[in-house]
């Protein structure tokens, strides 16, 4: 009787393990990585959103920046954020190696981004779960050769809502490499 309980609970826990696979695999982009031809925005520097952010905790105001950098190769790659007095010395950072080194890794930090007329579609990875990551779509507005202005596709309706999220270009070389195991 014993024995049958046992085969019974492997063979339970053996389909409760193959239904939950998918739990825990990271969702795939679906747009093809394009090499960026085009001339609507320039790639010899990487883009960076400044913004204001107050910490309640501390009763501070930081000035925060967000680099962006889009390869050529239609691979982007944005780090995380920084105090905007300290972008020298991210930039160092980027030229030295230690920039790339401490984020490849990261996937949710990796993705691929296609020009059609004067709209940017992303796509990546979200910070996801414990389990998994799903990837999210983001849509930006060109303004010109050095602006971009990030939209969401919001799920509920549908529709691109302008976030105000204004990037400027930085000319910088050189910038940090593309490499990573996640875009193909």
């Amino acid at each position: 009787m014993n024995h049958r309980i046992l085969i019974l609970s492997a063979i339970v826990l053996a389909v409760v393990f193959s239904s939950c696979k998918k739990m825990f695999e990271d969702e795939e982009l679906s747009m093809e990585r394009v090499d960026y031809t085009g001339t609507e925005l320039r790639t010899d520097g990487y883009y960076y959103y400044r913004y204001q952010y107050y910490d309640s905790r501390e009763d501070s105001l930081y000035d925060c920046f967000l680099p962006w950098i889009l390869y050529r190769n239609g691979v982007y790659f944005y780090g995380s954020v920084y105090d905007y007095s300290e972008m020298e010395k991210v930039e160092k950072k980027f030229e030295d190696g230690s920039f790339y080194d401490i984020q490849k890794d990261n996937k949710y930090q990796w993705g691929g981004f296609q020009i059609s007329d004067s709209v940017i579609d992303f796509e990546g990875w979200d910070t996801g779960s414990l389990f998994s990551r799903p990837t999210v779509k983001r849509y930006a507005k060109i303004v010109n050769d050095t602006t971009f202005c990030m939209c969401s596709k919001r799920p509920q309706k549908g529709e691109n809502v302008k976030l105000g999220d204004d990037f400027h270009f930085k000319q910088f070389s050189p910038k940090p490499d593309s490499t990573n195991s996640f875009i193909k």
